[in-house]
């Protein structure tokens, strides 16, 4: 009984290239580059099989898996997948960020540990709990099959938490975890009970 699980970040964005913040409460749509990306990510995946695709809400990811798997399986749109929500912060560039909000500003990058969530916002104890929410969904499912091949797709932010969920949950992991460029994809193997980084 075990999963093999594919998760990434969605294309560039206009918000991207403009850096600024983009939570689940805003979007901006893909560059020709952030296209780009999705089709090389489809030929890197081209020889997988998915039992299941996953994809945040948010249009940005959405049309980044259409391209990627959307001619192939039916997208299984998931609210846990969303971007972390960045409330009163959503939609500012990074200096402007910053500086309106220190105790939040690029702290949710930098040092997720030490950020305090702005108005508005979501905490990352908050996204810690639906995206464990949505790992537990996925093992509770892996005793009806040998193998499962699931593909999720998220945001940049999100995959960190990931990251800390396959680990520890807690905060502080997500200040070790790696950052994630645009259609960098990540595969963690379940076997065991026990999740893994491959």
């Amino acid at each position: 009984m075990s999963i093999e699980l594919y998760a990434a970040r969605h294309g560039e964005t206009i918000a991207n290239i403009e850096n600024r913040l983009s939570g689940k409460d805003t979007d901006s749509p893909l560059t020709k580059k952030g296209i780009a990306q999705a089709l090389a990510l489809r030929e890197k995946l081209k020889d997988i099989h998915f039992d299941k695709v996953y994809c945040s809400p948010l249009q940005r990811a959405i049309d980044t898996v259409n391209i990627v798997l959307g001619e192939q399986y039916e997208i299984c749109i998931d609210n846990r997948l969303s971007e972390i929500g960045l409330g009163v912060m959503d939609g500012l560039t990074y200096d402007e960020a910053s500086e309106n909000y220190p105790e939040s500003g690029m702290l949710f990058f930098s040092s997720p540990s030490l950020y305090t969530p702005p108005v508005n916002g979501e905490s990352i104890e908050d996204v810690i709990k639906r995206v464990r929410s949505f790992i537990g969904d996925l093992e509770s499912q892996s005793g009806k099959n040998n193998k499962r091949t699931i593909f999720m797709q998220t945001h940049g932010f999100l995959l960190r938490v990931l990251y800390s969920c396959m680990q520890d949950q807690s905060v502080l992991s997500i200040d070790n975890s790696p950052y994630y460029s645009n259609c960098d994809i990540v595969h963690y193997t379940y076997k065991l009970e026990r999740w893994k980084l491959r």
